[in-house]
């Protein structure tokens, strides 16, 4: 069983081969071609919402070299790349990786894994089943009007509803990329399309639905769902504002994340009304108040990160890993911070004794607690990478060059 991925180097040898990559070539410059000019009006003939090729992205803010120095980050990116586990790899380790790493990726070590190796993993088939087995069952479900992405259907499938399509679109993945499914080639798009088509105002979890939609979707005020439901932007952070922190999705933060970056977004287009707007400012500040007085002297949090004065304690989906769940906690906590607006920050101390706990205890780890604790890991990686205004693979090629 091979887990070598194929590239267009390896084809170069043979004429019969050469000709079969220029004529995928040809499709998918054609694909392409009719995706730009037609995907708009496709979306709204099936009574889907209107969407854009390119996906917005929400960007790097700031810089405060004084949480963390070059010299750590690049020590602690060094120790989070994405190692290739071969048949042993799970896709929430890639579609975590990807989104932390992004379609920049590159390294000298083959060892790891690069972004556009990540990438073909998630949209290929083809590279799916020479990575992982020909007997396995593929990652990606072609349907009568899409593609679906199979969810929580052991470790070669995605860990949430929409996890994999959210990590595709944050890296700014062209909805007109091709797919290979095992049916054959369809754009991106259809994949986010299906995840329209399946949303559910009933859904237990809207994250990563939500924040898919709020990058790719053009101006629109609402639309309707499948079941005759009318959403919009309002309707969709008010849903997640209203469960109870820290419940949900690592204690809740995937939440927190969303909604502060659809604030971003909404400063690019408009997506809220002033005062839902305002109710989600609100709602990230009184996170940052119980953040503040949660933490612990040595700068982590935990499980129990929410907890007010005089109240009782609300449960969490503990892992049973204090380690993790504190990596877990106080990285997703840095992670939406770097990206909130400033008005939604703790002050400095508070950072600055976060970013320094996870490099002390990222250089603690072994390379095994490493890869059991990696998709928590990413997002404290990523968190301390946007504090400092770099993306991870700039960080790696600037200590490449001076190597």
């Amino acid at each position: 069983m091979s887990h070598q991925l194929m590239t267009s180097e390896s084809d170069t040898g043979s004429p019969r081969k050469s000709l079969g990559l220029a004529l995928q070539v040809v499709v998918f410059i054609g694909l392409s071609i009719w995706l730009v000019t037609s995907g708009h009006s496709a979306s709204t003939s099936r009574g889907l919402p209107p969407l854009r090729n390119e996906p917005l992205s929400v960007g790097v803010y700031y810089d405060n070299p004084s949480l963390i120095s070059d010299e750590q980050l690049r020590r602690v990116l060094d120790r989070l790349r994405p190692r290739n586990e071969g048949p042993g790899s799970k896709i929430n380790h890639i579609d975590h990786a990807l989104r932390f790493w992004t379609g920049k990726a590159s390294f000298a070590d083959a060892g790891f894994l690069s972004g556009f190796e990540m990438i073909k993993l998630l949209t290929d088939d083809r590279q799916f089943h020479a990575f992982f087995g020909a007997d396995q069952k593929s990652l990606l479900v072609p349907t009568r009007g899409g593609v679906r992405v199979r969810v929580q259907d052991g470790p070669l499938s995605s860990s949430h509803v929409d996890h994999t399509v959210c990590c595709l679109t944050e890296i700014g993945l062209p909805l007109s990329a091709p797919v290979y499914t095992s049916s054959g080639v369809v754009p991106f798009r259809a994949m986010v399309e299906q995840s329209l088509r399946d949303f559910s105002a009933n859904q237990v979890e809207y994250e990563w639905s939500a924040l898919t939609y709020a990058l790719v979707l053009e101006p629109t005020s609402e639309w309707t769902s499948t079941e005759g439901q009318k959403l919009s932007f309002d309707f969709l952070v008010r849903r997640m504002m209203r469960e109870r922190l820290p419940r949900g999705v690592c204690f809740g933060n995937h939440r927190l994340y969303t909604v502060a970056a659809i604030l971003r977004i909404d400063e690019q287009q408009s997506l809220l009304s002033r005062d839902v707007r305002q109710a989600c400012l609100d709602w990230l500040k009184q996170a940052t108040e119980m953040l503040v007085w949660t933490q612990n002297a040595e700068g982590y949090w935990g499980e129990d990160w929410a907890r007010q004065a005089g109240k009782p304690v609300e449960t969490a989906d503990s892992s049973g890993d204090i380690v993790a769940d504190r990596i877990l906690a106080t990285g997703h906590a840095l992670e939406w911070w770097a990206i909130a607006p400033q008005e939604c920050h703790p002050p400095q101390g508070v950072l600055l004794r976060a970013c320094q706990w996870l490099v002390r205890t990222i250089d603690e780890q072994s390379p095994r607690q490493i890869l059991d604790r990696y998709t928590y890991l990413t997002h404290a990686g990523r968190a301390l990478a946007l504090w400092r205004g770099k993306t991870p693979p700039a960080v790696v090629g600037d200590s490449q060059k001076t190597e």
